[in-house]
């Protein structure tokens, strides 16, 4: 499966922004921030970063399209399976036992909450697993029409839906009693994406030569639907800060065009970047269990917004990568993280010439 440069630069951009979102709701809720200083730039920021589970759910589905475009080949589902769903399941359990009352019966039921139901921040693995249905189910057809009706669709479809649960309580209700699984798995929250990202995959080298060369149209996208949103929140009253906002549908999409466009047009490229897109996965999984543990070492650099939030990230950052690569060592343990490219010529390599001259191991491969 190819992946293309900007779609990993993408990819640990929007994991470093999950990290970075993540660490400032942890700021504000240990530091006593000014009311005036929180709204002129902390606001602002953490809105700005709030499309990064939308573009890394649209990643997927992207790459799916793009490399599959006859249809996904035997052994797909269980290769993810065991490289998604397997980690999904493994660290949804330790964090199920973090937030238990460490007994046995408080650590079923929470389990079952959060591992079968989706319960907590890795419920976007079950909405991928929605994406692969979908596409298995419906991507042979909709490659056959033009996409501009589907898309119109779909996007009508979100938004009712996102709307109607944020302003209809009847609604809420009904999908709070009767939707199954948590309410952000619910696929009609995401079908827009879906159906934008299947549609990008189709026509990506057309799509990103009309954004490079029409560079002014994903840029005014992008700050016209931020726009909407602050608007919204400023005037509308609709202060909910949260990714699954009815107007972040457009801001993520025309984020992730607007990114595409600026790394391809600039041949943009940055090994840091890709290495961390290769652990990207684990680092979603699981930065949530470390970060609310350094919260004192970051005090110690001072209560400064930036330097709190860049140490956070940063230890968050560190730990989520130090621990999977000592997972991916073991063939058992290795379960936990799912298949990571980046190790995979360490692994394959110690294998062969560990024991018999360690020097020449390259750690850095």
């Amino acid at each position: 499966m190819k992946n293309l440069n900007e779609i990993n630069i993408i990819r640990a951009i929007m994991c470093l922004a999950i990290v970075a979102t993540h660490s400032i709701s942890n700021y504000l809720r240990n530091i006593e921030v000014d009311q005036a200083a929180y709204d002129q730039y902390i606001l602002w920021i953490r809105f700005a970063l709030l499309c990064s589970t939308p573009i890394f759910i649209l990643l997927s589905e992207t790459l799916l399209s793009k490399n599959y475009p006859d249809g996904l080949k035997k052994g797909f589902f269980k290769k993810r399976i065991k490289y998604i769903l397997m980690p999904y399941i493994l660290i949804g359990i330790i964090v199920s036992y973090r937030g238990s009352d460490k007994d046995l019966s408080s650590f079923m039921e929470v389990a079952f909450q959060k591992v079968i139901f989706g319960q907590w921040y890795g419920f976007f693995v079950i909405v991928i697993f929605q994406f692969y249905l979908l596409h298995w189910l419906i991507g042979k057809y909709l490659a056959r029409i033009n996409p501009v009706g589907p898309i119109l669709v779909s996007f009508a479809i979100s938004f009712a839906h996102v709307y109607g649960f944020v302003h209809i309580g009847s609604y809420q209700e009904l999908i709070l009693t009767k939707y199954p699984l948590w309410y952000k798995t619910h696929i009609f929250m995401w079908l827009f994406y879906f159906i934008v990202a299947f549609y990008i995959g189709q026509y990506y080298e057309q799509l990103v030569n009309f954004l490079t060369n029409k560079i002014w149209v994903p840029a005014l996208m992008t700050l016209t639907s931020f726009g909407i949103i602050m608007f919204n929140y400023l005037e509308m009253d609709y202060t909910r800060i949260s990714s699954e906002r009815y107007d972040m549908l457009l801001y993520s999409v025309s984020m992730f065009f607007l990114l595409v466009a600026l790394i391809r047009k600039f041949n943009f490229d940055n090994q840091t970047l890709v290495m961390i897109s290769n652990f990207s996965f684990f680092i979603y999984l699981t930065h949530m269990i470390f970060l609310p543990y350094f919260v004192r070492l970051s005090l110690t650099f001072g209560e400064n917004f930036f330097t709190y939030v860049t140490i956070m990230a940063f230890l968050t950052l560190s730990s989520c990568i130090g621990v999977a690569f000592l997972l991916y060592q073991n063939g058992i343990t290795r379960q936990f993280t799912g298949k990571i490219k980046y190790l995979e010529p360490t692994v394959k390599k110690s294998k062969n010439t560990f024991n018999k001259n360690p020097q020449n191991v390259n750690y850095g491969q």
